[in-house]
């Protein structure tokens, strides 16, 4: 299916209207900037967290600067399992420590659905993708859809910095990835 706002891109030799050109460098230099600027709140958070430690009550409320704050601080643990260990160790009594986790069934969407039908009018969306399949099938008719959605545009722009032929490929958002081959740069523009 081909986008309505698919538009045949210009020669790589066409020049770029200035106009684009300096909104870019100066959507760069923003970029930069963001990152350094997110870089020194972390390093910060970090000396308040150690300064504060367990001096200050969890929530306090200074006045600094004649500007009335509140400021929350503890810590926070994150427990990690390993699973297979435990599935092992536990055998049928595992089921037992899970909670649902929207992620795996995410992961596992096509063997999940099938397990959700009888409930999916209660925890399931429409889905364009779906929609049209089912249209394509024959399953229901456009007309019933009439006056039954909206539909909505919203631009989107990314701008990455590309630094040789293995940045060309996806931006790495694994873990401890954070996107940038040279530098992603994502935002909406509405």
């Amino acid at each position: 299916m081909t986008s309505e706002f698919s538009v045949q891109a210009p020669a790589a030799d066409t020049p770029m209207p200035s106009e684009i050109a300096d909104a870019l460098r100066r959507y760069m230099q923003l970029q930069r900037e963001i990152l350094r600027l997110e870089e020194e709140k972390a390093q910060l958070r970090d000396r308040l967290a150690v300064a504060l430690g367990d001096q200050f009550p969890a929530v306090w409320r200074p006045v600094l600067d004649a500007q009335s704050l509140v400021i929350y601080h503890g810590i926070r643990t994150t427990v990690r399992y390993e699973e297979p260990l435990l599935r092992e160790r536990l055998g049928d009594r595992y089921v037992e420590i899970l909670e649902i986790d929207a992620t795996k069934i995410r992961k596992n969407r096509d063997a999940v659905r099938p397990l959700l039908r009888p409930i999916l009018d209660r925890v399931g969306t429409p889905q364009a993708n779906r929609v049209e399949a089912a249209i394509r099938a024959g399953t229901v008719s456009a007309a019933e859809f009439r006056g039954a959605f909206s539909k909505t545009y919203a631009h989107s722009l990314s701008v990455r910095i590309e630094r040789g032929p293995s940045s060309a490929s996806q931006p790495d958002f694994s873990e401890g990835g954070n996107g940038r081959n040279g530098m992603e740069m994502r935002g909406g523009m509405g």
